[in-house]
């Protein structure tokens, strides 16, 4: 399971230029703005004949996934929580050892899933670098759009 950011990237620009992005930005890992700017330039020389309508859905997209990631992580306390009070709750309950084995064997699975989750999601720093370039490059495309249409 891939973090969000990485589906969305992938969903929006293709497997081939996720993957060039991101081995550019490992290997120029130390000169930040060089990096952001090569990747600017080239997502905005694919995105920028596009019509508005279809930048506003990708912009659209880019806003509910950064949410989500958001919400992965704000929810992360509240499912630690949770697995602590249940995992405590049904040592304690008194059934039958088997009940209760495999009780916690399911919620330790579940707790699993989410930590993996919650990990993948915080930890995309690659990813999070060209989410930020690629809502630069949504932000100045709209911006333009709008510009020329008053202009006209």
């Amino acid at each position: 399971m891939a973090n969000v950011f990485k589906k969305l990237i992938r969903k929006e620009l293709g497997e081939i230029n996720y993957h060039r992005y991101s081995s550019f930005i490992k290997k120029n890992i130390d000169s930040r703005m060089c990096d952001s700017q090569t990747i600017f330039n080239d997502m905005y020389e694919k995105l920028r004949d596009r019509d508005l309508k279809a930048i506003s859905k990708m912009h659209n997209r880019l806003n509910d996934t950064m949410l989500l990631a958001f919400r992965i992580s704000k929810n992360f306390l509240f499912a630690f929580l949770f697995y602590l009070l249940a995992s405590v709750y049904l040592i304690f309950r008194v059934m039958s050892p088997e009940y209760t084995a495999i009780s916690l064997i399911l919620i330790n699975i579940c707790f699993i899933y989410k930590t993996y989750e919650f990990i993948s999601n915080k930890f995309c720093y690659i990813d999070a670098q060209i989410i930020l370039v690629y809502k630069a490059v949504l932000d100045r495309i709209i911006l333009n759009e709008r510009k020329s249409m008053r202009e006209k």
